[in-house]
């Protein structure tokens, strides 16, 4: 019966970790599909297409969610499955030295949460540029609602 939790527990182990590992590929098609959109926005000006600030919305927000998606399905991997344990038993001569060790993740599981957060900093701009483009191109169709009454008279 240990054999059969085991397996059990190995099998979704895999399961996880291929899926953290589609979720990252995936991040990194969506990061270099942004990237694309940004270098096709600075040489034109395709503000209503997909190719405008909606591509750019799209591609980051993608690379966001599965930025997010990955740093939460790896910790669940290594923690529900314990496999810093499992990695220190197999490599240790003495396996009841690494039994309440503790899980530490290292720098390049951080720099995804730095991934995250310039994804976010990216839409603030985004949105705030294209807001400001947005109220400026309404202000320059209506000038006659900002000029003065004397003006409006002759």
């Amino acid at each position: 019966v240990s054999e059969a939790l085991g397996s059990s527990s190995s099998s979704s182990s895999w399961g996880l970790l291929v899926a953290t590992i589609v979720v990252l590929v995936l991040a990194l098609l969506s990061s270099v599909l942004s990237a694309g959109f940004t270098c096709t926005n600075t040489v034109s000006n395709p503000y209503q297409t997909f190719l405008g600030p909606i591509g750019v919305y799209t591609w980051n927000s993608l690379c966001g969610v599965f930025t997010l998606l990955a740093m939460i399905l790896f910790p669940v991997n290594v923690e529900g499955n314990s496999l810093s344990e499992e990695l220190a038993q197999s490599c240790s001569s003495s396996p009841q030295d690494h039994l309440g060790s503790k899980h530490n993740y290292g720098y390049s599981y951080w720099i995804m949460l730095l991934i995250l957060f310039l994804n976010i900093a990216s839409l603030i701009i985004i949105y705030f540029y294209d807001h400001a483009t947005y109220s400026k191109k309404k202000e320059q169709e209506r000038p006659i609602e900002n000029a003065p009454k004397d003006v409006i008279l002759f």
